[in-house]
């Protein structure tokens, strides 16, 4: 079977900036007509539009600085460049070239919405939360864990050859010591929080330090945060439920947002609203619909993939 036309740079970059365009700022009516008619003007436009959400597919989702709005000028042109190289490029280069940073080539990872629960060859047990991508190295000297992106709970196994457990993230390495912790990457910094037992976080730059059980801490590569409370409710995700505890639904909404595909928005005039109790994770759909049951808000789709919150 030939192989299918490649799709042009120039076509291939109208259609990034589209998929741009629509997850970081709602699109008014005249834009969504443009955009429909764009895709409908020539085929190739809507082969380019349909290769572009596969490689949002392929990415884990759309990253997190579109939903937010938070994308500056030239951090927007390098994912617009990033967009089209994927969409041009032969099918295997997308997770060659980018896959050990991203995890699209980790020995284990979740998608958007799904968990995981794994128990490694030393006893140790991992729960895999949403869009997460870990690497797994056990050798003679250490045993070793990378999280590539996403959210950890680890509950260490007493290996028989006493090789040191670490964990390793962007900002630096954890070596717990017989406990239950959680490890979530964010955006220039690590969160780690201990439930049992002690870890000690070491910085890729800084010296370290031990954070025990009930404990909570950010670092970066070079410092640590101020010492916070590890609520058990952080933890509620490995039992499938999102738990807030007078959360501000603008909050609630980010977090609710990891485990769905597409764009979740909240408006700023409810977004200081508060939310409390507790939410089954497998079933999205029925948390947003519950939501104007307990708070003066409407929930309206513009699709599966768009959702908006607001005043009622």
């Amino acid at each position: 079977m030939p192989a299918p036309t490649p799709i042009s740079r120039e076509v291939a970059r109208q259609a990034a900036h589209w998929l741009v365009l629509m997850h970081e700022h709602p699109l008014s009516t005249a834009q969504q007509q443009a955009c429909e008619r764009w895709r409908q003007t020539d085929p190739e436009h809507e082969r380019a539009w349909q290769r572009m959400q596969q490689v949002q597919q392929q990415l884990g989702g759309v990253p997190t600085a579109i939903a937010r709005g938070t994308l500056n000028r030239e951090r927007r042109q390098a994912l617009k460049a990033l967009l089209v190289l994927a969409a041009i490029a032969p099918a295997g280069y997308l997770g060659y070239r980018f896959g050990t940073r991203q995890g699209w080539m980790a020995d284990y990872r979740t998608v958007v919405g799904e968990r995981q629960q794994m128990t490694l060859a030393d006893g140790s047990v991992i729960n895999l939360n949403t869009d997460t991508a870990i690497d797994v190295r056990f050798d003679a000297e250490q045993r070793m864990i990378r999280l590539l992106r996403g959210e950890i709970m680890v509950s260490t196994g007493a290996d028989a050859h006493g090789r040191p457990l670490r964990v390793i993230s962007e900002q630096g390495v954890m070596q717990p010591l017989g406990t239950r912790f959680s490890v979530r990457q964010f955006e220039g910094t690590t969160q780690l929080a201990v439930f049992a037992g002690s870890v000690r976080a070491t910085p890729s730059r800084g010296a370290p330090q031990v954070v025990e059980a009930g404990q909570q801490r950010l670092f970066s590569d070079n410092a640590f945060g101020p010492l916070r409370k590890a609520s058990q409710q952080a933890a509620a995700w490995t039992l499938g439920q999102l738990v807030a505890d007078d959360l501000s639904l603008k909050a609630f909404i980010g977090e609710l947002a990891r485990y769905r595909s597409g764009r979740l928005h909240c408006d700023d005039a409810v977004a200081g609203m508060r939310i409390s109790g507790g939410f089954q994770l497998d079933n999205t759909d029925a948390i947003l619909a519950a939501l104007p049951t307990t708070l003066a808000v409407k929930v309206t789709y513009r699709t599966r993939y768009w959702v908006t919150i607001s005043r009622a």
